[in-house]
């Protein structure tokens, strides 16, 4: 079921407590004072939203820099051009969750479950974080990732013009199987 909440609501009724907010569509309108960032998403950076459920929730466009979803169930989200950079996203669950063309530069997702992701020109410079699983990495950039490119080259994982974090380009598309691709 999806319903629609302003930035502001989210941030009220979960400063009282609740914790579940699956299927929300994120309002990108308020009085005050969230707004349309310089870069046409919905800005709420620094938020702290800690054990939140936003299962299958559309935060499309929302910018979350220096964000903290420790432990957040995330599965199913749809996070279509967000900016997590720097974000703490660790011990989360990223089940099939829809990051297509978002940031997480610097991010730490240490912990956090990364399968059957849909991550097609996601960015995860320096990002932190475990191996992915079933996961489609279409012309993502992992430059820098603190992992290991045997991570993000195997667990079946759908590559194609990917950058490892060595900076390899892994042609493809490919699919990871625990071998050298390149």
């Amino acid at each position: 079921m999806v319903w629609e909440i302003t930035a502001e609501e989210l941030l009220e009724r979960y400063a009282d407590g609740e914790r579940n907010f699956a299927g929300i569509k994120l309002a990108d309108y308020g009085l005050y004072g969230f707004r349309r960032s310089k870069h046409s998403g919905l800005d709420l950076d620094g938020v702290v939203l800690r054990d939140i459920n936003l299962r299958g929730a559309d935060l499309r466009s929302v910018y979350l820099i220096g964000a903290d979803l420790t432990g957040a169930d995330l599965g199913g989200i749809f996070l279509e051009s967000c900016c997590l950079e720097g974000a703490i996203i660790r011990d989360a669950n990223l089940f099939a969750a829809n990051v297509t063309q978002s940031s997480f530069e610097k991010a730490d997702l240490r912990g956090s479950i990364l399968s059957e992701m849909n991550a097609t020109f996601g960015h995860f410079w320096e990002v932190q974080m475990g191996s992915l699983e079933n996961a489609i990495l279409a012309e993502a950039d992992f430059r820098g990732a603190h992992t290991d490119d045997g991570l993000i080259c195997r667990g079946m994982n759908l590559i194609w013009n990917t950058t490892v974090p060595s900076g390899t380009v892994i042609r493809g598309p490919q699919w990871g199987n625990g071998r050298d691709n390149r």
